[in-house]
């Protein structure tokens, strides 16, 4: 990938990645023993969700169509729901 060849919106993205991947770094380093994964999924639940959430609104605002659709709780089509339960079981 060409970071050089990105549009803005794709910059973005990529340092809300960047800054949601360092949370989990200090968050790793900050973890005591055996307590690491607690530690990464809090950094997720405080940083990550808020990353997913502002690339939605990126999608969302950059199509007016989007916004012109049905309510967000109009649900995801059976397939993309179905596979989700499945990867989720397979965890756990």
């Amino acid at each position: 990938m060409n970071l050089s060849e990105l549009s803005d919106r794709e910059r973005l993205a990529a340092e809300q990645a960047v800054l949601t991947l360092r949370a989990l770094d200090r968050a790793a380093d900050a973890a005591p023993e055996g307590r690491g994964l607690a530690f990464l999924e809090a950094a997720i639940a405080d940083e990550g969700f808020e990353h997913l959430r502002n690339l939605l609104s990126l999608a969302v605002n950059a199509r007016d169509e989007a916004q012109k659709k049905g309510s967000a709780s109009g649900g995801v089509p059976a397939v993309n729901r179905r596979s989700s339960r499945r990867a989720s079981r397979a965890t756990c």
